[in-house]
């Protein structure tokens, strides 16, 4: 199994410096041996006025052809050692590009998650973790608002989008993930009632389409509209092995001042935990106002956050076991 890493959140900043690193190799290259072709060339053919009258300099035949052939020498030189850079500059995008085109900006899930739904993970050790998730957008004002809130703090986010809502906000959606969050299917309608086989089927993957048009994310990553777990759609996901993802603190920020949004949040946090908010599906200034207090308080209680996919990756890591100390007196 392809194991997630934190380097994947990055991926799409990395893509843009690798074909922004590109051009600026193809400039290095060139403007140097141009730069060298141009000298050599000022120093051995006649030179040409402004007038285009041509001023034969006075040398002999012999120190003519002398000049020419260091000039036609010094092209050559230049011609190679241009097609050769160039051609190792290439061969080194292709790697890249394989790397990232293998990675795909993908969410690899451990094992012991496929098929599984999840409220809540086990986290080893002493480690304080917790995830923020936000549901319901992409939304046209309070999305970037949350955006910005999360890039003062340094932190990623997982976003579970709506196709009806990203359908009207692909660029949006795109700033989403090259800031280095990771986003998730929450159906393409929204809606609570009940799904044939196929109806389910078709709610889940057209967002998924969309979603890997926009982004080329394949995310394996669900949450059910209402947390509802018995309509069908929840079936669906467990049958192509993806995770369906709850919640163990509910802000309710849905329905609440930013006041009640914090104390919500606050009384039900620990390890492991993973934060019910919105960011779409309706007007959430209250989230707004109230995510970046929630953030300060958390941290003051020792809390580092992460995406979905880095907390199932932590609950993953298996404790290193001790060797059994045994008494050396006995046989």
């Amino acid at each position: 199994m392809v194991q997630y890493s934190p380097i994947l959140r990055q991926q799409k900043v990395a893509l843009f410096a690798l074909v922004a690193a590109t051009a600026s190799f193809g400039i290095g290259v060139m403007l140097p041996l141009n730069l060298r072709v141009e000298r050599a060339a000022k120093q051995t053919i006649p030179f040409v006025s402004s007038q285009t009258q041509r001023v034969t300099p006075r040398v002999s035949k012999n120190t003519q052809g002398s000049s020419q052939g260091t000039t036609a020498q010094a092209l050559s030189n230049s011609e190679i050692n241009l097609t050769t850079a160039i051609t190792q500059g290439i061969d080194s995008l292709e790697k890249n590009l394989a790397q990232l085109e293998t990675q795909r900006f993908n969410y690899a899930i451990p094992e012991q998650f496929q098929g599984k739904t999840i409220k809540e993970v086990s986290i080893p050790g002493d480690q304080k973790v917790i995830a923020f998730t936000f549901d319901d957008g992409p939304w046209p004002k309070s999305t970037q608002q949350i955006l910005d809130i999360l890039k003062d703090n340094n932190i990623k986010g997982t976003f579970f989008w709506v196709g009806s809502a990203l359908k009207n906000q692909k660029d949006l959606a795109k700033t989403v993930v090259a800031e280095g969050h990771v986003v998730a299917n929450h159906t393409w309608s929204h809606r609570y009632g009940k799904y044939s086989p196929g109806a389910a089927a078709e709610e889940i993957e057209s967002n998924a389409k969309l979603i890997e048009e926009l982004t080329g994310i394949e995310t394996p990553m669900f949450r059910p509209p209402g947390g509802v777990l018995d309509n069908g759609l929840v079936d669906y996901v467990h049958q192509q092995n993806h995770v369906n993802v709850m919640w163990s603190v509910d802000s309710q920020d849905w329905k609440s001042s930013s006041d009640k949004i914090i104390n919500n949040i606050l009384k039900q946090a620990k390890s492991g935990g993973i934060i019910l908010m919105h960011d779409g599906g309706g007007n959430r200034s209250e989230t707004v106002k109230a995510l970046p207090i929630v953030i300060q308080k958390l941290q003051e209680q020792g809390y580092t956050f992460v995406t979905i996919p880095e907390l199932l990756e932590i609950a993953d890591q298996k404790p290193v076991e001790q060797p059994q100390l045994t008494d050396s007196n006995q046989p």
